[in-house]
């Protein structure tokens, strides 16, 4: 005897399948309970929402801080860009299970902050006194936990540090958004700083993969130049990461090889390698091995590696080795090789005696991987910087980097496990965007995925098991336990379908 269900349309193909709607325990992003224990292992929201301050009234408070940090990042980490999503996502009974402190069956009745709600978390976050500096810092402090808590409570060997800035583009009327010319688009030009274990985001070895994820941004205006604030960034970033290597150097681009920042590293006795700008007195160093060999090229061209000593510029302090890079490749289309070959400069405090000019040039390329990062961090959780004030979209470009540091833990340890790399979007809608089913029985909730995802939760499973969280990084204790407070009056208790 079939189920009594409320049919909606029946296919000509196949007359034996009805396809219905009405059951509310359904989801398709079951994937948010593994974000929530991760999260919870390791006391992410819930000591990010100890440090931030709170001026609602108490009395009227419905959504505890921690639990509207949750909804959002927790959206972001999945892959809803758009603040308008959480009001869907208020229904999702996995996502109700995963945002609420609260325990037991009671969590299904109840329905999350809707978009307006989150509205004003934005306004809490960038207006609420020292927030917005507690939520910055909490980039580092998410990656700390996480080295930590596998690593035996110890730093990594080594690490790197990648600076750099990118374009965000707005459609609007955003306070600070500047056309750029060298991005050729209107938005805004923030800067970031990314650790990386070993140097490698691509990193092949047992444990190198653990603990990647940014650990510190500044919002900037469109149009300021790349350098731009980039010595307070660079210190703060240094004093964030201390803790986080025995061994760390900075990987910087040409914009931020300024004399202030070099000297500044190489005081504090931090590596750094870093591309110089062209300029007439290093294009004269760079002439006598620009000549080319007599005969006929190689079908793969040229590449020159050049050890030109120590060197110093009239703005520097200290002398720092040089190295000359010369790239003499054909063109791909004709086959012949360019007029004149090209060459760059790379700058860098490392002794010979511990890294040779090819082991530099190869650990400078490994930058790329990087970039590829900020593609990633674009294209799956896309921040929209929407808001009218600036400190706003600040707010929400670190809420939008922590949402991939969470989502990034999950996914590394996942790579790590396998021995394979997964794009986070790519993770996204084969892990955490899984189907299931919500069954209550015994006072309990069950949740039923689909079969296909549950090997690979099985695997995450037992990997967020070994996570040991330190001592110095407790998890504050969860709030009081209050009584079941209904939604009010004026509140969609079933999805309205916005378009």
């Amino acid at each position: 005897m079939g189920e009594a269900q409320g049919c909606r349309f029946e296919p000509t193909f196949n007359r034996s399948v009805k396809v219905g709607a009405g059951d509310d325990r359904l989801t398709s992003d079951a994937g948010v309970l593994l974000v929530r224990e991760a999260d919870q292992r390791l006391g992410l929201t819930a000591s990010l929402a100890a440090q931030l301050s709170d001026p609602r009234d108490p009395v009227k408070i419905r959504y505890q801080m921690s639990e509207l940090l949750r909804e959002r990042l927790y959206a972001l980490t999945l892959g809803y860009e758009n603040q308008d999503d959480v009001d869907r996502l208020a229904h999702d009974p996995a996502m109700r299970m995963a945002v609420w402190d609260r325990r037991g069956q009671a969590v299904l009745q109840e329905r999350l902050a809707s978009q307006p709600t989150q509205s004003r978390l934005i306004d809490v976050l960038a207006h609420g006194g020292r927030n917005l500096l507690v939520l910055r810092d909490a980039l580092g402090d998410w990656v700390f936990r996480h080295i930590r808590s596998t690593n035996r409570d110890a730093r990594v060997p080594a690490a790197t540090i990648d600076v750099d800035s990118f374009a965000i583009e707005v459609h609007g009327c955003q306070e600070g958004s500047q056309y750029n010319g060298h991005y050729r688009q209107t938005g805004y030009h923030p800067l970031v700083a990314s650790f990386v274990v070993g140097g490698d985001y691509d990193g092949a070895r047992d444990g190198l993969r653990l603990g990647n994820g940014f650990v510190h941004a500044v919002l900037r205006a469109g149009n300021v130049h790349t350098a731009k604030g980039v010595f307070r960034f660079v210190r703060s970033v240094l004093t964030k990461t201390k803790d986080l290597a025995r061994e760390l150097d900075f990987r910087l681009d040409a914009g931020y090889t300024g004399g202030e920042v070099l000297d500044f590293l190489a005081g504090e006795k931090a590596r750094f390698l870093g591309r110089l700008p062209t300029n007439p007195v290093l294009e004269r160093l760079a002439a006598p091995h620009l000549r080319r060999p007599p005969g006929r090229p190689p079908r793969e061209g040229y590449e020159t590696i050049v050890e030109l000593g120590q060197h110093r510029a009239e703005s520097w302090q200290r002398s720092y080795r040089l190295i000359l890079v010369v790239v003499d490749r054909p063109d791909p289309k004709t086959g012949q090789l360019t007029l004149q070959p090209d060459f760059f400069f790379l700058i860098t405090n490392w002794p010979v005696e511990q890294r040779t000019t090819e082991q530099l040039l190869e650990h400078y390329r490994k930058r790329g991987t990087f970039e590829d990062r900020l593609g990633e961090f674009r294209e799956a959780v896309g921040p929209h910087l929407s808001s009218p004030k600036f400190v706003e979209n600040e707010a929400l470009l670190l809420l939008s980097l922590l949402a991939f540091n969470l989502g990034s833990f999950l996914r590394l340890e996942l790579e790590d496990d396998a021995g394979a790399c997964l794009d986070l979007q790519r993770f996204q809608k084969v892990v955490l965007k899984a189907g299931g089913r919500v069954v209550k029985h015994a006072r309990q909730l069950h949740v039923h995925v689909a079969q296909a995802v549950a090997p690979l939760w099985n695997r995450l499973w037992k990997r967020l098991q070994r996570w040991r969280l330190t001592r110095r990084r407790t998890t504050p204790n969860p709030p009081r336990r209050r009584d079941w407070m209904p939604p009010p009056r004026h509140a969609h208790l079933a999805e309205v379908l916005n378009l």
